[in-house]
């Protein structure tokens, strides 16, 4: 599961037109006999001049994937927050806390339902796709 979900956000960084360029930060996977886990990073740069940063740390155990930490960092070419998905627990106050969004500033946090880095990616490539036609 946990080898699938990387080569499906692989696949998708390789043939996306909208993608200028991408590092792989980190990407470590450890395979015990109870369960596996993965945390990446990577950098994804966009045509438009934004980048993408994506944190995923998953755990796969009796054929189940759980996300146990997550944080998908959106800025435009001046280094301007443009999304950020997370789970960090810093507000209790949002409905769907831990999850959240915080969207254009860091205090303008907004509810939000847990999200994967493979939807994250594939709703800015949406996006930046849309702003070029």
């Amino acid at each position: 599961m946990i080898d699938n979900y990387l080569q499906e956000l692989d696949n998708l960084i390789l043939v996306a037109d909208e993608i200028r360029d991408a590092k792989i930060i980190r990407r470590t996977v450890w395979d015990t006999d109870l369960e596996k886990i993965a945390l990446y990073r990577y950098k994804i740069y966009f045509s438009d001049g934004s980048l993408l940063e994506l944190t995923e740390r998953m755990v796969e155990e009796t054929d189940e994937l759980t996300v146990t930490k997550y944080r998908f960092h959106w800025q435009d070419e001046k280094g301007t927050l443009i999304k950020r998905w997370d789970n960090a627990a810093h507000h209790p106050e949002i409905d769907t806390f831990p999850d959240h969004l915080h969207e254009g500033t860091d205090d303008n946090v907004l509810p939000h339902v847990k999200i994967s880095g493979l939807e994250v990616l594939s709703t800015v490539i949406d996006a930046v796709s849309k702003n070029r036609k």
